[in-house]
């Protein structure tokens, strides 16, 4: 199984269009991050851990949930979000590919030296734009198919409309 483990904050401060939008809301950024890493999780069938730090507030829990079929871990106080990406490097198991997205270069050097390959935010920004792009192409691709049909079809005189309904249909033509 495909893994990619992204450190959240990370990627809110190298990806332009969310660091605007965490300067207004940071809640925001974050909740659009998730969203993205959503449709990236369904184009290409990864598993999605998305970590966020909340080590700095005295009563933060460390918190685990499945949103929109990724996992969005927080630390929590006393953990740092790179400490959880350690562990969940660690714990991955042998079988799984996983990926860790950072463009911290500590936590790159560690993921390395378990032999876990890293992506850059950047690197990372680029394959989720290309997974969506080609995601774009396929559904408008089915919609111009759909209105080639629905034009066809209108342009034909309603008796040849229906003649061919009934041949679909394995009727025998004017019966």
């Amino acid at each position: 199984m495909e893994r990619l483990i992204v450190d959240g904050y990370n990627m809110i401060f190298a990806w332009p269009e969310l660091a605007a939008l965490k300067d207004a809301k940071l809640e925001d950024a974050r909740d659009v991050l998730v969203a993205i890493l959503a449709d990236y999780a369904a184009m290409t069938g990864q598993k999605v851990t998305v970590v966020f730090d909340s080590h700095r507030r005295p009563s933060a829990e460390g918190t685990e949930q499945q949103v929109s079929g990724i996992q969005v871990v927080y630390s929590g106080r006393g953990a740092s979000a790179d400490h959880v990406i350690e562990r969940l490097v660690y714990e991955a198991r042998s079988s799984d590919e996983v990926t860790v997205a950072t463009s911290d270069a500590l936590q790159r050097d560690i993921a390395l030296g378990k032999g876990v390959k890293t992506v850059s935010a950047l690197v990372l920004k680029a394959q989720v734009e290309a997974a969506l792009a080609g995601r774009d192409v396929q559904i408008n691709d089915r919609k111009a198919r759909s209105d080639l049909s629905r034009r066809l079809e209108d342009r034909l005189d309603p008796k040849t409309r229906e003649r061919l309904d009934r041949f679909r249909r394995g009727q025998e033509p004017g019966g």
